[in-house]
């Protein structure tokens, strides 16, 4: 009677376990992976077949793409949101020092912005605008934190490369009431974020924003060197930072908040915070 190949049985698990082994996890910038259209290059994947940057003759569509593209052209893009009828949050590595700073509505309005205070370790930045008329209504920021298990929510630009320029929505939940390696100013959540998600609100689902998003989580294979998303994992830092740093602003602005919906009807919510919510174009050196 032949004897079972014991070695043959275990090389399956065995190399599982190798595999993982082989896995470090890391926590890395959103931004890390965004790819910004340099000026002049095609954008694959149109209907068409034609570069998304190539204006066509007599379509005001073709030049407002063809203008978009221009704008992106050599530019880091994240989200942002306003806080007041002045000045708006996002993640700090999104803006460079000295850089010039576009914020760009969901209608497709240009509003320029400067850094006003810079809080490099939490991540954060505030801008400020000019005219106070310009930004949406800010959204409010909620007055207790996120429970593990809640549900979340965050509306930015992800890749907006390609997935285009109107806002995208992602759902989760808080998943860690601390960040990584228990960092206590941030939260864990599994809402799926990408390159330019950062610096969008993380909400409630009262409407209300408990932390700022901040990155993702993802594993370098040793082996082969690769990074890998992982897409149900991220973070986000606290909202009582951002409310500690809006007390160190050097202009005071009452808040313009737009009201909380006591609903877990996400469909509503969306519609109510879609258009508060801000691409955030910046381009080094330029200022």
């Amino acid at each position: 009677m032949e004897k079972p190949n014991m070695k043959k049985g275990l090389a399956g698990p065995i190399c599982g376990i190798l595999a993982i082994a082989l896995m470090c996890f890391l926590s890395f910038s959103i931004e890390a992976l965004t790819v910004v259209p340099a000026a002049g290059q095609s954008v694959s994947g149109t209907p068409s077949g034609k570069p998304q940057n190539e204006r066509i003759p007599g379509s005001a569509d073709g030049q407002k793409a063809k203008h978009f593209q221009d704008l992106l052209a050599g530019g880091t893009t994240g989200t942002a949101w306003p806080i007041s009828s002045r000045y708006v949050v996002t993640n700090s590595h999104v803006v460079s020092e000295g850089s010039k700073v576009t914020l760009v509505s969901s209608q497709g309005e240009e509003i320029p912005a400067s850094a006003v205070l810079r809080d490099k370790t939490n991540d954060i930045i505030i801008l400020e605008v000019k005219d106070p008329q310009a930004l949406p209504p800010a959204l409010p920021l909620a007055q207790s934190q996120a429970r593990l298990g809640a549900s979340v929510f965050t509306i930015g630009f992800p890749r907006v490369d390609f997935m285009g320029r109107a806002p995208k929505l992602s759902i989760g939940v808080i998943s860690g009431e601390s960040g990584l390696r228990d960092d206590p100013e941030s939260i864990q959540t599994t809402v799926p974020i990408q390159p330019g998600n950062s610096g969008g609100p993380l909400l409630n689902m009262k409407g209300e924003v408990v932390g700022v998003v901040k990155s993702m989580l993802g594993v370098r294979d040793t082996d082969d060197g690769n990074f890998y998303v992982l897409q149900t994992t991220s973070c986000a830092l606290k909202i009582k930072c951002v409310q500690e740093l809006i007390y160190q602003l050097p202009q005071k602005d009452g808040q313009l908040k737009l009201p909380p919906v006591s609903s877990n009807d996400l469909e509503t919510l969306a519609g109510r915070i879609k258009d508060s919510i801000l691409l955030v174009i910046s381009k080094k050196g330029t200022e």
